[in-house]
């Protein structure tokens, strides 16, 4: 039991557990869920150069990145990958060729599928979205939101706006930003009673220009919060 919940679990601090001695999920553990999805949509930046020995401290850099597809089903799967790019600091979108933007992809049963490469445009402060689509549905079956590395080097817009709505009695809640923004984590604030609501997704990277539906129950008519990296530069705060 000790290993499952990993109860001596340090706090404040990440460690591998994936959730606290109260059950309560962390952030991890909707990472590992969408990796071990049926289907999942992944970016990896690659490095494209070198730096001089003398700045070593440096990362170098990674300016294009490759993309991949997983196929849990043991029948072929046809799909459609969308990418779009955003400016971090500024929320506008960054121009992408148009063959790059949307295309067919054919998913092989039951194991990764490499996709290909994308050059960013100026890496160093664009993320990428990917979105992969049931081809004949049109069914959104996952989503992956690529970054700059590393993160302490990002600089996240000043007027960053993270809305959230509470919809369907409270079952659904919608998120939306004007600016790209790392791992909105939702919540129940402590004077409303806590981490007791059960999340069906949290952890999210927002883009602009979508919304994102997440399941929630024991929301019971209360408020929720958020955190997400960086927000204690945002003049607005965090409360929703």
């Amino acid at each position: 039991m000790n290993e499952q919940r990993q109860l001596n679990d340090i706090w404040p601090g990440t460690s591998w557990a994936l959730v606290d001695v109260n059950w309560s999920r962390k952030a991890s553990f909707y990472i590992t869920k969408r990796a071990l999805s049926t289907f999942v949509v992944g970016m990896e930046r690659v490095v494209t150069g070198t730096i001089p020995y003398m700045v070593t401290m440096y990362p170098p850099p990674k300016t294009s990145l490759e993309i991949w597809a997983i196929n849990g089903l043991v029948t072929p799967l046809t799909a459609v990958l969308k990418l779009s790019a955003w400016d971090i600091a500024s929320g506008d979108e960054v121009a992408l060729p148009r063959e790059e933007k949307e295309r067919k992809v054919e998913l092989k049963p039951n194991q990764t599928t490499e996709i290909g490469g994308l050059s960013i445009p100026h890496a160093d402060s664009t993320v990428i979205v990917a979105y992969l689509d049931d081809a004949e549905t049109g069914e959104r079956l996952a989503r992956w939101v690529d970054w700059p590395e590393p993160l302490k080097f990002v600089h996240f817009s000043k007027t960053l706006n993270v809305e959230a709505k509470i919809l369907d009695g409270g079952k659904e809640v919608v998120l939306s930003s004007n600016a790209p923004v790392k791992g909105v984590m939702l919540g129940v604030p402590i004077s409303e009673g806590g981490e007791d609501a059960v999340w069906e997704d949290n952890f999210i990277d927002l883009v602009p220009g979508e919304d994102i539906t997440v399941k929630v129950s024991g929301l019971a008519g209360r408020k929720i919060e958020s955190r997400w990296l960086g927000d204690w530069e945002n003049e607005d705060g965090f409360e929703l």
